[in-house]
């Protein structure tokens, strides 16, 4: 559990040791046993349910950093209706748990509510936690709850990094902290959860509320990406074009114009994908995303079977991009792509003796390059060299460029491939 955030190195002097329910109902225990006992040597107790109990201590942090008990918080536990309020000494105590792993809530009002995953109750054990050390809370304060939803982000506990952004938010609308923190709300449910529709309804909150946010760029952006994700592309581009036109100092235009150009291929509607991509070059020179986009022009022109064009956008992407990597991966080349494209562009014309010379340059000059997936691409160029060979009716080149694949690329899908083609066609290559 993360106590980072809330714990303080202190000293206390108590004797660790576990006790019983309070407010006068251990007499009240000590009857129940006996007569549970009674009932057991009788044969009669039936309990159709495994139960056990928990139990500890909550403390609070003083402005001086040390820790005291806190009194009157409420503790709850999942597996249990019952509840406990903390006693003068921070203590509390519930029994009738359902067995198995819990959370334990902590709360009171103006203080911070915390969570504590994985709490093993045991039959018929009384689970103490944290081995009686208190577990220790803090006051309200927007920095301090901003301070802690960082920590527990990025320590992945987001179910307590929510709380306390929620809290701050609440608490304090007009701390110079809340736009932070309702912008860290919604990343959250979108990039932790996949929570998609409350992430975007937790975006436009901070758009809303707060205009004038370094961060309402950033949560325009994140519900165009919303509806990307969930395939409302037509609403994405909407989205998207907003951060272009509302934030036009933003360095995330580039970007946003560049997912435009996708939402458009996805929609099929290549002629506007295609001039989506061509404003990312245009008002965009020196974004990372120029040669990507230079790579979907023509890609899109593929995909509208517009082969002739798509070759030459392709070789555009060679020529113009040679040294362009794809954004966010600064060791995979765009270039290695368009290459493999321009010899499967000519295949689909079926200029056979076009394409094995465009797909012999990808084995020549990119041979560690990669698809998006980590594929090698080399691998299948030689087999399409094969394949173009099978096309032209050259049995015996064909065959040799199999082998090729076979010999160097052992192991992948493309030689399993080649090794079955060179037994469809070896008999129309004889041997000498």
């Amino acid at each position: 559990m993360l106590l980072s955030l809330i714990i303080r190195n202190f000293k206390y002097k108590k004797t660790k040791y576990i006790k019983g329910p309070s407010h006068g109902k251990l007499d009240k225990l000590v009857l129940s046993l006996l007569l549970c006992s009674l009932l057991f040597l009788n044969g009669c107790l039936f309990s159709p349910f495994a139960k056990g109990s928990v139990a500890g201590y909550v403390y609070e942090e003083t402005i001086t950093e040390d820790v005291r008990p806190l009194e009157g918080a409420l503790v709850s536990i999942t597996g249990s209706s019952n509840t406990a309020l903390t006693d003068a000494e921070g203590y509390f105590w519930i029994d009738e748990v359902a067995i198995g792993a819990r959370t334990l809530t902590i709360s009171k009002e103006n203080y911070i509510t915390y969570k504590i995953l994985n709490v093993v109750i045991k039959e018929g054990e009384v689970t103490l936690i944290g081995d009686g050390e208190p577990i220790v809370v803090r006051a309200l304060d927007d920095k301090y709850l901003f301070d802690g939803g960082i920590i527990y982000y990025h320590s992945g506990e987001y179910v307590n990094a929510l709380t306390a952004f929620e809290q701050l938010v609440t608490a304090y609308p007009d701390s110079p902290y809340a736009d932070d923190a309702q912008y860290y709300i919604g990343y959250i449910n979108e990039n932790q959860m996949g929570h998609y529709l409350q992430a975007s309804f937790e975006y436009q909150k901070l758009i809303d509320n707060y205009p004038d946010s370094p961060y309402a760029d950033d949560a325009q952006l994140g519900i165009g990406n919303c509806y990307y994700v969930t395939y409302d592309y037509s609403n994405a581009v909407i989205a998207y074009q907003k951060v272009i036109d509302n934030y036009p100092e933003t360095p995330l235009a580039p970007l946003a114009q560049y997912y435009i150009g996708h939402c458009y291929r996805e929609l099929s509607n290549y002629e506007q994908a295609i001039s989506a991509y061509s404003k990312v070059i245009a008002n965009y020179p020196e974004s990372v995303y120029v040669a990507p986009a230079q790579y979907y022009i023509a890609y899109a022109y593929y995909e509208d079977e517009n082969f002739d064009l798509a070759i030459l956008e392709f070789r555009k992407v060679v020529d113009y991009y040679p040294e362009s990597t794809w954004p966010g991966e600064s060791d995979r080349l765009v270039a290695p792509c368009a290459q493999f494209y321009i010899g499967y562009c000519y295949e689909q014309l079926e200029q056979w003796e076009e394409a094995i010379p465009e797909y012999k340059l990808v084995i020549d000059n990119y041979p560690g390059s990669t698809w998006s997936g980590g594929e090698e691409i080399p691998p299948r160029a030689q087999y399409q060299i094969g394949w173009c060979y099978e096309k032209l009716a050259e049995w015996c080149a064909a065959i040799e460029a199999y082998q090729l694949v076979i010999s160097n690329y052992p192991g992948t899908y493309w030689a399993s491939r080649a090794e079955e083609r060179i037994a469809a066609i070896s008999e129309n290559c004889p041997s000498p």
